[in-house]
């Protein structure tokens, strides 16, 4: 089964670098990017490439738990910091709680974000990740969601002030 998984992964993969200009090698392998199925195996093999060769890819990323190991370790393109790491393993397990505290801008979750990401101002960091919701839950996984955050955060003099954020 394994090896099949594989091996429609690789067809698909070429499928879909057939139809466009060829890529390089490096832009082949290395992983740079990552589409709606976020980071991990299905990233590398498949990655940032729009529409359905995306399901492919999520379904790689699924597979036992081949995203979760990437996002703990830090490989597989998902290379946040430590810190985004964390929230994304948070944000991943605390899913729809974290999404109905983000639209209202405030809750326990928020402020446990907030403690992740070093700021100090829980309700500063709760107002903008309100204010950004659109831009930030605009997927399920919890790796993007954090990535997302930490480019708020880092976009924003105010929560770039507030939050001492490493990378």
């Amino acid at each position: 089964m394994k090896k099949l998984v594989f091996a429609v992964a690789i067809l698909l993969a070429s499928v879909s670098n057939a139809q466009g200009k060829k890529a390089s090698l490096h832009d082949q392998y290395s992983g740079t990017g990552y589409g709606v199925a976020g980071c991990g195996l299905g990233s590398v093999i498949f990655g940032a490439k729009p529409g359905m060769i995306q399901v492919p890819a999520a379904t790689t990323n699924g597979i036992y738990g081949i995203q979760t190991f990437g996002i703990t370790s830090g490989t597989s393109n998902c290379d946040i910091p430590k810190m985004g790491q964390t929230a994304a393993v948070y944000l991943e397990a605390n899913q729809e709680v974290v999404a109905k505290d983000a639209a209202r801008g405030e809750g326990e979750t928020l402020v446990d974000l907030a403690v992740i990401y070093n700021c100090q101002d829980a309700e500063l960091f709760s107002s903008k990740v309100k204010a950004n919701y659109k831009e930030i839950f605009t997927s399920d996984n919890g790796y993007t969601q954090s990535s997302k955050i930490l480019s708020t955060i880092k976009n924003d003099s105010e929560l770039a002030k507030n939050c001492s954020v490493a990378g």
